[in-house]
């Protein structure tokens, strides 16, 4: 059942980026603004990387490791710097962009910074608290 709620959440996710993107070629405006979107997708190549070693069965590696704080560092400055600076960017610039485009934007960075904070939160209990929480079972068995 997660992953048919994931895989729904990626193409909501995939369909509002390429509304966004398309309001930006359509309309020839914003593409400032659409190519520091693009910068998010320089954590998705450790992200990637990530899903590659986990499924490779590497997930007790160095490499797996030094990917994973790759990963969460890029993380912080290129996906949740990236947005908060986005997000401030449309709030300062409310009275210069208009309302369809103004709404699109806004609901489009809710969704997306929302999204983010989840898959933060979820990357940071997967390979960061995970030795803890199972340090914590096994003195609870004790």
């Amino acid at each position: 059942m997660a992953s048919g709620f994931n895989i729904r959440v990626w193409e909501s996710q995939e369909t509002l980026v390429i509304t966004c993107f398309g309001l930006a070629v359509v309309s020839c405006r914003y593409v400032g603004f659409a190519v520091v979107a693009l910068l998010v997708e320089i954590n998705s190549v450790f992200l990637h990387i990530r899903q590659i070693l986990r499924m490779a069965n590497m997930a007790a590696s160095t490499l797996y490791r030094v990917n994973s704080m790759i990963n969460l560092g890029t993380y912080v400055v290129f996906r949740i710097n990236t947005l908060a600076w986005m997000t401030r960017w449309l709030v300062l610039n409310r009275d210069k962009v208009p309302l369809l485009a103004y709404t699109l934007g806004s609901v489009g960075m809710a969704i997306m910074t929302a999204m983010n904070i989840v898959l933060f939160c979820r990357l940071l209990r997967s390979d960061f608290l995970k030795s803890s929480t199972r340090e914590a079972k096994k003195e609870k068995e004790m």
